[in-house]
């Protein structure tokens, strides 16, 4: 059975204001926007879903593409049904890409085996995040690093990634997900959040 997401409601007022903060480019704003909301679309991705893996993934991409277009945020009227869309698309082009990278697999398997202005507080806590980011990127083998930018930065799927390297989708795949696991655990050893960690990263240039 699924559980309930656990949702803490604000006023019109409160979500208009945090809008606007995260329009200006503050990270402490979008951070709790995103502990807001984040429950609601990992809950509806669940619905669909049955690997956490690929819930997490897609979340973190929803959310990266509303602090890529935080800009707009100004002009929103009802987060919820904001993200609720951008969160069903996403859902959808998975399920496609999915479905595509299933038929091209059954053919591999007949012959193979198988920048914005800052308080001194968010300019802080930015410069750690930073910090900590760079050190887990350093630490991924060149191959995946490559593939992690591709995936994330250039917001590219995993057919295109596959492509551009040369190498198979299933490739591509593990090897992505070794550079997830490398990195959360590095994240997690220093008590940051992957999820939003990441979409500083790829919103810093971080991966330059």
């Amino acid at each position: 059975m699924t559980v309930q997401p656990t949702y803490t409601t604000i006023t019109g007022e409160q979500e208009k204001e945090l809008l606007g903060d995260v329009a200006a480019g503050n990270w402490e704003a979008f951070s709790r926007l995103y502990e807001l909301f984040s429950p609601l679309v990992l809950h509806y991705l669940q619905v669909y879903l049955p690997e956490k893996q690929d819930v997490e993934e897609i979340g973190q991409d929803v959310f990266l593409k509303v602090w890529k277009r935080k800009e707009t945020l100004i002009t929103v009227r009802s987060f919820k049904n904001y993200i609720f869309i951008i969160t069903r698309n996403a859902l959808n082009d998975f399920l496609r890409a999915r479905q595509s990278r299933q038929q091209q697999q059954a053919g591999y398997e007949r012959d193979f085996v198988q920048p914005h202005h800052y308080s001194p507080d968010d300019k802080l806590l930015t410069d750690q995040y930073e910090a900590i980011a760079r050190a887990a990127l350093a630490a991924l083998p060149e191959k995946q690093r490559r593939i992690f930018e591709l995936r994330t930065r250039d917001d590219k799927t995993i057919q295109e990634i596959a492509d551009e390297m040369g190498m198979s989708v299933g490739g591509i795949h593990k090897s992505l997900q070794q550079a997830i696991a490398a990195l959360r655990d590095h994240l997690g050893r220093h008590g940051v959040h992957y999820n939003l960690l990441i979409i500083l990263c790829c919103c810093a240039d971080l991966l330059q």
